[in-house]
């Protein structure tokens, strides 16, 4: 028998076994705490199974998966617990409720709806220490007879913040809907439109019983509309409606989501008008604050990003960095968008009309909030990992929302209890460094990416095995060829 296949197959089962001896270790490590850069303790709200916690820089900034792959939340078993990935909304700011009082406006009777009233002025008047406002027209301007109710007029001058929304305090005509038209003004002159509903009452000697007494959109969107100096007119055409006020709600919107930062560790300057970052994590980028050293500098930049050194540099954003003193305060450039982008290498080019900078700048990153909603199964302790050096697909960790949440509503997940991960605490090697999260960043140079190392190192070992092969192929066939030497002769 030919021991060449023989050779060959061992050779072949030693290296299926090598490839599911890998594959088993990389699920292992999936599974398993201890083999995550960062772990950190989860303090849980108490009595509530759906929870959720922000993930913090110091987590962020060790991912070596675009889509958070390499993130899991185990028990005090071992054990991930089912969870899912969502964004953080948005913030409302607080809101005020102003009580504004109606004037009402008069006007001539017999005309029909509000269009008498545009290109009109209208003056306010002083009656028995109450305020009327009059429409001023020459025909009517001193005519004290015949006048009727055509609107009211709200004094909204004293607002600061921007008008959310209105709530019309009014008596309505039963049975007629009533169109509700508001406008502002500065002048009492020159009118814009800002919104308009329509309000029903039904008659309650004919309404039945379940039938609601108002029907129509109570609350007037206003589109946070800035009316600090101006007046606001609220007219109704010919319907007999007695308006006495309005209750305005103020509020500044939706407060901007706060971004997690992290400082970048920046290595000494090679060049001033170059500066090549290899980032250690794969977390996509939101922004990019740069800020030179020295004082009342300026200088007009361009962000490169690539995925690694064989790919070419794309662009990313063009800005102007500078620091300088306006007024004896310090004022510094603003963070540069980077839309959240996925690189492993960001080139900060200077612009070639400019010195460049003197000295290696300040960097910082910053990364949209991002948090898990999770199922709180199993013993505690609970222990949030992050950080594989080969993180598994990226859709084998996480639930949708809606199989993880009952009857899911979005944004459900942002009103869950809020557990606490305990960044002070973080298993991390070499502890964590001192005033928030550092990234060790590392200067990028143009020598072999470890990427291509690594490809190189497989096609060596390839042709290694080839040659192996060969050589034996080669002994065997040797051996067959080799004369086989004669018997001696018996002596007898």
């Amino acid at each position: 028998m030919n021991p060449l296949p023989r050779n060959l197959s061992v050779g072949l089962a030693a290296a299926a076994l090598f490839l599911a001896a890998g594959a088993s270790q990389a699920a292992a490590d999936a599974g398993s705490p201890a083999a995550f850069a960062i772990r950190l303790p989860v303090a849980l709200a108490a009595d509530a199974p759906l929870q959720r916690v922000a993930l913090p820089a110091e987590v962020l900034v060790r991912l070596q998966s675009p889509g958070y792959a390499d993130l899991r939340l185990f028990n005090g078993a071992g054990q991930p617990v089912p969870m899912a990935l969502a964004g953080v909304a948005a913030a409302r700011a607080p809101e005020t409720s102003v009580v504004l009082r109606a004037y009402p406006i008069l006007g001539p009777a017999g005309t029909a709806g509000s269009a008498p009233l545009e290109g009109l002025s209208l003056r306010i008047e002083e009656r028995q220490g109450q305020r009327v406002v009059r429409v001023n027209t020459p025909g009517t301007a001193n005519a004290q007879a015949n006048q009727v109710v055509r609107g009211a007029l709200l004094d909204a001058r004293s607002l600061r913040q921007p008008a959310a929304r209105m709530a019309l305090d009014a008596d309505l005509p039963a049975g007629q809907p009533v169109t509700f038209e508001v406008q502002a003004s500065k002048d009492l002159k020159t009118w814009r439109p800002l919104a308009e509903t329509v309000l029903y009452r039904a008659d309650a000697a004919t309404a039945a019983p379940a039938a609601a007494g108002r029907l129509g959109t109570e609350q007037i969107d206003l589109h946070h509309a800035e009316l600090q100096g101006h007046y606001l007119r609220v007219t109704w055409g010919d319907a007999a409606v007695n308006l006495r006020g309005a209750t305005l709600v103020t509020s500044q919107g939706a407060v901007a989501r706060e971004r997690v930062s992290a400082r970048l560790a920046v290595p000494p300057l090679a060049h001033p008008r170059e500066l090549v970052l290899a980032l250690p994590f794969a977390t996509p980028v939101a922004a990019l604050t740069v800020t030179p050293a020295g004082s009342n500098v300026l200088i007009p930049v361009r962000v490169l990003g690539r995925e690694h050194r064989e790919q070419p540099w794309s662009p990313l954003a063009s800005a102007v960095v500078y620091k300088m003193a306006i007024g004896g305060q310090e004022q510094r450039s603003g963070p540069i968008e980077l839309g959240g982008a996925s690189v492993r290498e960001i080139k900060i080019e200077a612009d070639a009309k400019t010195p460049g900078f003197a000295a290696a700048p300040e960097v910082a990153l910053q990364f949209e909030p991002v948090q898990l909603v999770f199922l709180a199964s199993g013993p505690g302790p609970f222990t949030l990992a992050a950080g594989l050096p080969s993180p598994p697909a990226a859709a084998s960790a996480y639930l949708p929302l809606a199989s993880l949440i009952p009857g899911y509503q979005p944004p459900q997940e942002n009103s869950l209890p809020l557990a606490q991960a305990d960044v002070a605490r973080a298993d991390l090697p070499g502890g964590l460094p001192a005033g928030g999260a550092l990234v060790p960043a590392a200067a990028a140079s143009d020598g072999i990416s470890t990427r291509s190392a690594v490809l190189w190192g497989v096609l060596l070992a390839g042709v290694g095995a080839l040659a192996l092969m060969a050589w034996l192929l080669l002994r065997q066939t040797r051996r067959a060829d080799a004369p086989v030497p004669a018997a001696p002769a018996d002596a007898s």
